[in-house]
């Protein structure tokens, strides 16, 4: 019992140690720029050695994108906590929200790191990687989504047959696959419209961001929660 005790207590310190350097890298881009902040004023913000710093993170871009990359962690296990029967736009719109209530209750947090990761103009050094960061967590949706729409054998047995004149049989339907990548795609190309709009508005609140959303999504035929 003590040993899962210190275990916890070691794992705790471990993330607030990676926690104070991503606030204090951040700190620092939002002062100085990505570009101009080093890795050592980062350690020196953070009070802990350079060493430390690389042993949370392999680099000063990696520190940048580690907000996205919790974020897609936490969007893909909320995710998974939805229902079964919710339409997947729907599902994915709460998943997202649950997410950002749970990284950034206040809304700052999540604010500050949108401010230079999304930048307005689009010049921001990072966009290449936020890009593939984007695709990566599209991907990892999109294998949710399939796993809860995937047709089960029976279905795709009697679909494959019934082939249509003029096609190969046994070629069968589109990949499922599919529909739920363009289903992720879709939904984080309205996010990114989202966020962009509410760092523009200067808003910290959440609900004015999840509001954002919805009318990006609704554009898309997809009707917000009620209640």
């Amino acid at each position: 019992m003590a040993d899962q005790r210190t275990e916890g207590l070691r794992e705790r310190k471990k993330r607030r140690t990676r926690q104070s350097i991503i606030d204090a890298a951040h700190e620092l881009f939002h002062l100085k720029g990505y570009e101009a902040a080093t890795v050592e004023e980062i350690a020196d913000q953070a009070e802990v050695s350079v060493r430390t710093v690389f042993r949370y993170f392999t680099s000063k871009e990696a520190i940048a994108l580690a907000p996205l990359d919790e974020m897609g962690d936490l969007t893909v296990a909320a995710l998974r906590r939805r229902p079964a029967d919710e339409p997947p736009l729907t599902a994915l719109r709460n998943a997202a929200f649950d997410a950002w209530t749970l990284m950034s209750p206040d809304g700052d947090s999540l604010r500050h790191y949108a401010d230079h990761l999304l930048l307005l103009d689009g010049s921001s050094p990072l966009a290449g990687a936020v890009l593939s960061r984007l695709v990566a967590i599209g991907d990892r949706l999109a294998v949710e989504l399939a796993e809860e729409t995937e047709p089960s054998p029976a279905e795709h047995a009697t679909t494959e047959h019934a082939t249509p004149e003029g096609t190969t049989a046994g070629n069968g339907p589109p990949d499922p696959g599919l529909g739920a990548q363009l289903t992720a795609v879709t939904f984080l190309g309205a996010i990114q419209v989202a966020t962009r709009a509410w760092c523009s508005s200067g808003s910290t609140d959440l609900g004015d961001l999840l509001m954002t959303v919805d009318l990006c999504l609704g554009r898309l035929g997809v009707q917000p929660p009620t209640g």
